[in-house]
């Protein structure tokens, strides 16, 4: 049995399978911006009128959509061509560059341990045992004796 890397089948296009559905992942579900989520009259006293109401309810839902689509085939399609090359840049980037190097890096870091291990273990080791052998016979009393000098030094 071959090792599959990508199932296609995994993660299905969701405009092509399902195209009511086009933010199959939620990314953008903060963004309410349907008539009655950016205007509410909040109580009769606050009402205009039924009619104004109905009109400004289609005036906001088609300009809404007319500028959105303007702006979609005018500015969102140079801007996908930007992104798709951004990401595929990216992408490349990640894969035959910057993983490599981090391995890379990672084994260089590793090994160059290996060394400082060693000379830690040849060098500083024994000098600090010394030292400590050195300092092993201080002993501290206290008393609450106080001592005078007998003699001052002039300096």
């Amino acid at each position: 049995m071959a090792a599959t890397y990508f199932d296609p089948t995994q993660f299905p296009s969701p405009s092509v399978h399902d195209p009511d559905n086009r933010d199959p992942v939620k990314i953008n579900q903060h963004l309410q911006l349907d008539f009655f989520h950016v205007i509410g009259e909040p109580d009769t006293s606050a009402y205009s009128f039924e009619v104004f109401h109905k009109i400004s309810h289609q005036v906001y839902h088609y300009s809404k959509i007319f500028i959105y689509r303007l702006l979609t085939v005018l500015v969102g399609l140079p801007l996908m061509l930007f992104w798709g090359l951004a990401f595929g840049a990216y992408t490349f980037l990640m894969v035959w560059v910057l993983v490599p190097m981090r391995q890379l890096t990672r084994t260089q870091i590793a090994e160059m341990g290996v060394y400082v291990q060693a000379a830690c273990d040849a060098i500083i080791g024994p000098m600090h045992r010394a030292m400590g052998q050195m300092f092993s016979n201080i002993r501290v009393s206290l008393s609450r004796n106080t001592i005078e000098a007998g003699k001052q030094l002039n300096i």
